[in-house]
């Protein structure tokens, strides 16, 4: 059986040398181009992407490798690299098991978790709906993609144990991480309020032309995508991993039912985790509110960083001893030496340098506005690939498409107020559609460090999804975007 497998695993790491040996050979650099730590962190990227999907070592050994790699080739310095690991996203990941581990004690979890499952899990269909549509409901409440991770993925955790559904071999466990995943990030392009990222893409184009995007505007522009782009992933889904567990029998669910009986009214232990939950659910929806109250804003990391230490806590919390805190290290350290490469690309400077030559290819001679558009779109979708950041990705590619919509609009003979709205704002609906690979965004990390699917099984789901969102964008630009008003 080793025999058979050594051939593909040799496969990849001869690929993978290989695009490393090429790019650092081929790609030229210069003082006002590509800057050599620039060539070197797109080497290691590359490098550890096609590791990551051919998957010839562990993923925490490509993490290794790939951190090695990083500093070897100086793409970015060794303090840096290993610095990573003291990153908030590292610190949110530990907590957010934490918090887990404070609901699976107590109980909480498994009473969530019994009456989502007699309410709504006749089927496994309609289990990953319902938590589906929770995250969409959640977008309107709490402003952070990485708060609303750490929030649900106590509950998703728990009803992976009650479907019995184990790491790398259940197809329920897989897509319902995958759709917390997605449907966390699918919803947030929808509302304006949703993540920072959004309010800076609307803060550039009201610098530039002078002119306010309301609220409402951005939410009947780009929710029908999320809702419609959602509604996809979720078809492709089901089709590409069908859930083991199709419709649940009445027996089985009667037995679920009494165990949630069994249950009996809420203890103290589980009172008192329900309590620091919601302290901790409250603080992260007040985080508008907090310099006022507290003379200093709270962020998500400081907020799960209180809930778990809250958990911990001698006399008020439900962890009694470190050894009932699960966390999947292995996983962890995957994170930082994925996240490492991926902020290689931001700081080195490869990222915005790919994205503004992409940009200056575009070829103005007889092109249309809708050919211009598909284009701009078309990066401003996919270039969430070499991107960690949904802030450092909206402050290279907002002001990048600003200019050159101001610069193009004399040639189409256009209103360059207008034109700047045709596509810079698009862009920003785009900026929260970062679901192909793990380091894109904090919520993939955390949803990855479960261990339920594979960075192959992301990159297929989260590519098959993207494209659906952008033929989505190139239908809704000349008829429902200019419908709402945001079209020339």
């Amino acid at each position: 059986m080793a025999l058979k497998k050594f051939p593909r695993k040799a496969i990849g790491i001869i690929l993978a040398v290989a695009i490393f040996t090429l790019v650092t050979i081929l790609v030229p650099v210069s003082k006002d181009g590509l800057k050599p730590q620039g060539r070197a962190a797109l080497a290691v990227f590359l490098m550890a992407f096609v590791l990551w999907v051919t998957e010839p070592f562990p993923a925490h050994v490509t993490a290794f490798v790939s951190i090695i790699a990083l500093i070897i080739s100086k793409a970015w310095d060794q303090t840096s690299v290993l610095g990573v690991f003291g990153y908030d996203v590292i610190w949110l990941m530990v907590c957010a098991f934490i918090l887990n581990s404070a609901m699976e004690n107590s109980n909480l979890g498994k009473r969530i978790a019994l009456g989502l499952i007699t309410k709504f899990g006749h089927t496994s269909k309609k289990v990953l709906l319902a938590l589906i549509i929770v995250n969409f409901a959640l977008s309107f409440l709490i402003p952070s993609t990485t708060a609303r991770a750490a929030l649900v993925l106590p509950i998703a955790l728990m009803l992976t144990e009650a479907y019995n559904a184990t790491p790398g071999k259940s197809n329920f466990g897989k897509l319902l991480m995958l759709f917390n995943m997605q449907s966390n990030e699918i919803s947030t392009s929808g509302i304006l309020t949703a993540t920072a990222a959004n309010i800076m893409a609307v803060g550039f184009i009201e610098k530039a032309i002078g002119q306010k995007i309301f609220y409402s505007t951005w939410l009947i522009a780009a929710m029908p995508i999320a809702v419609v782009g959602m509604i996809a992933s979720y078809f492709i889904g089901v089709k590409l991993f069908p859930p083991e567990v199709k419709e649940m029998s009445s027996d089985v669910m009667d037995k679920l039912k009494q165990q949630l009986r069994d249950l009996g009214p809420m203890n103290r232990e589980e009172k008192k985790a329900l309590v620091i939950f919601l302290v901790t659910v409250f603080l992260w929806c007040t985080d508008r509110w907090h310099e006022k109250w507290f003379g200093m804003t709270l962020d998500p990391t400081l907020v799960a960083i209180i809930g778990a230490t809250l958990v911990m806590l001698p006399k008020v919390g439900v962890v009694k001893k470190w050894s009932e805190v699960r966390i999947p290290w292995d996983l962890m350290l995957f994170s930082c030496g994925a996240y490492a490469v991926g902020m290689a690309m931001d700081k080195s400077g490869a990222a915005s340098f790919i994205i503004k030559s992409l940009l200056m290819k575009v070829d103005l001679s007889h092109a249309s506005l809708f050919k211009i558009y598909a284009i701009v779109m078309f990066i401003a979708l996919y270039s969430h690939i070499i991107f960690t950041s949904k802030t450092v990705r909206i402050t290279i590619l907002g002001p990048t498409v600003i200019a050159f919509a101001q610069q193009i609009a004399p040639v189409l003979g256009v209103d360059p107020i207008k034109l700047t709205i045709a596509l810079a704002l698009p862009v920003g609906f785009t900026i929260c559609w970062c679901i192909t690979l793990p380091p894109q965004s904090k919520p993939n990390l955390i949803y990855y460090s479960t261990g339920f699917y594979t960075v192959k099984d992301q990159l297929i789901h989260g590519l098959l999804t993207v494209t659906v969102a952008y033929v989505l964008f190139l239908l809704a630009g000349p008829t429902w975007f200019k419908l709402v008003g945001i079209w020339v």
